[in-house]
């Protein structure tokens, strides 16, 4: 079985208040960490939102599925659910304004899409599935390959299944996850 404990230490992490929680809003619903969410309301890409303490800079969201096919046998997992770079917080005043009013921004990206959202699909009857959202930070001014030139970006549904988060990572050339967020879904 593939071994998903450094993405259930993130989910403790998370929880702790190591990391800082991004905002998520899916469907209908802003998640907090660990908040059940029905599949209906997975259908449509989340939004995203940066907490205020966030700094400017660009950022990558990977969003994986760490429980397929069930929660005590996940020999599929990680799934890969979405992964798009090119968020971007602009240094001035928009940000400054959000700062100080407490709010959120929300994060945008005009690059390609690496792998496209992925709604949730557990099977019927299984323990809720985790999605974990982990966004990082892209080191200035480094160029992000097109997707048809990094290795491993599925091209089915099947090749979303045992996916190498870490891989990936290298070959976007990421820093460190600087927030995230989980739902849990059935």
């Amino acid at each position: 079985m593939p071994d998903i404990s450094k993405h259930e230490a993130f989910i403790q992490a998370l929880e702790s208040g190591t990391y800082t929680t991004l905002g998520l809003r899916v469907g209908s619903q802003t998640v907090t960490p660990g908040a059940k969410v029905s599949k209906h309301e997975t259908r449509s890409t989340p939004a995203l939102y940066a907490p205020p303490t966030l700094a400017p800079g660009t950022y990558t969201l990977l969003a994986i599925d760490i429980d397929a096919p069930y929660f005590s046998w996940n020999v599929l997992s990680p799934i890969v659910h979405w992964i798009q770079t090119g968020f971007t917080i602009p240094p001035g005043e928009e940000s400054q304004e959000a700062k100080q009013s407490g709010e959120d921004t929300e994060l945008k990206s005009t690059d390609p899409v690496i792998v496209p959202w992925l709604p949730a699909g557990p099977p019927p009857g299984t323990a809720p599935h985790r999605y974990v959202f982990a966004l990082y930070q892209q080191p200035p001014g480094a160029s992000v390959p097109a997707p048809e030139k990094l290795k491993g970006v599925p091209k089915s549904r099947l090749g979303r299944m045992r996916f190498d988060v870490d891989g990936m990572v290298g070959q976007l050339g990421l820093g460190e996850v600087v927030a995230g967020n989980y739902f849990v879904c059935n």
